[in-house]
């Protein structure tokens, strides 16, 4: 009986084993379910006609056409959406606390200000996975523990403008997205372009850095809500930095950025990521294939 019952024992850790092994579960079906919803949407207003030209760009503040300019964008079509995959990622779960590895990617699209992300990693070996979206210009961020376990999730006004403004934020690698009719541009000074992101009601400002080259270097908002640990939220300065310009899939692109909180302790650097891959207007296929 013993021997049985150790048997059982062995063969339901390993199914747990297994179990955590295998990438998916509900919150990637949802993940999958709201990339599907997002490509759907977008379908029919795919911009297969427009191309960068410098009529196309003419409007843009000179700074941010010089970025395009540099990316080896001029004469490629805009693209509709993309796919980000972050490697060599790490992230930190509060401040101060250790950073883990992470896989992460994300679907953002263009039409739209919609934006879809996902991560996985573990804790004390258990699976940790978060799901992150803008959908229909509402924000939502949901993190799960061994699959199973809701760890947090987040809704509301302060949720969709933190979402929004972090299209914005991503809109470094997709500058199709400065042209939308949601986005317009106030020239600060020479080094210094504020966007203002707006859709469906909600409104967010940040400011885009340049270096002497006319690259994109950073990114600072003072419309992100951070989470207070289950006690509501509070606008905390937020910004991105860019850097390590190479050459992927013919154009010149950042492959290594830092996202932070500016806190009264100092700032707080919880995601670092320095080699990044993107694909635009992926299909369905694309995005399942991760199968995070």
């Amino acid at each position: 009986m013993n021997r049985l019952w150790i048997r059982i024992v062995l063969l339901a850790l390993a199914s747990i084993i297994i179990y955590f092994a295998l990438p998916g579960g509900r919150l990637w079906k949802q993940y999958l379910t709201d990339v599907e919803i997002s490509l759907t949407k977008t379908e029919g207003q795919r911009s297969l006609q427009s191309i960068f030209t410098e009529d196309s760009v003419a409007k843009l503040p000179s700074l941010l056409r010089q970025h395009i300019i540099n990316g080896g964008y001029m004469g490629a079509p805009f693209m509709d959406n993309m796919l980000i995959s972050f490697h060599n990622a790490r992230f930190r779960m509060s401040a101060g606390s250790n950073p883990i590895k992470i896989q992460f990617m994300q679907v953002n699209f263009v039409s739209r200000p919609d934006r879809h992300a996902f991560l996985t990693g573990r804790i004390a070996g258990i699976p940790l996975q978060a799901k992150d979206s803008m959908l229909d210009g509402f924000g939502s961020m949901t993190g799960m523990l061994a699959k199973q376990l809701q760890l947090f999730r987040s809704t509301g006004a302060e949720m969709n403008q933190s979402q929004l403004i972090t299209v914005l934020a991503d809109a470094v690698f997709m500058p199709s997205l400065f042209l939308q009719e949601f986005v317009s541009w106030t020239v600060i000074d020479e080094r210094t372009i504020e966007g203002e992101i707006a859709w469906q009601g909600v409104s967010a400002k940040g400011c885009f850095t340049f270096d002497d080259h006319g690259n994109i270097i950073r990114f600072d908002t003072k419309d992100r809500y951070m989470d207070e640990n289950g006690k509501g939220s509070s606008l905390v300065p937020w910004y991105v930095t860019y850097s390590d310009y190479k050459k992927q899939n013919g154009y010149i692109q950042p492959e290594s950025i830092g996202v932070s909180w500016v806190l009264p302790g100092g700032n707080d650097t919880y995601f670092v990521c320095e080699q990044i891959e993107i694909q635009y207007d992926i299909n369905m296929d694309a995005a399942a294939a991760k199968g995070l």
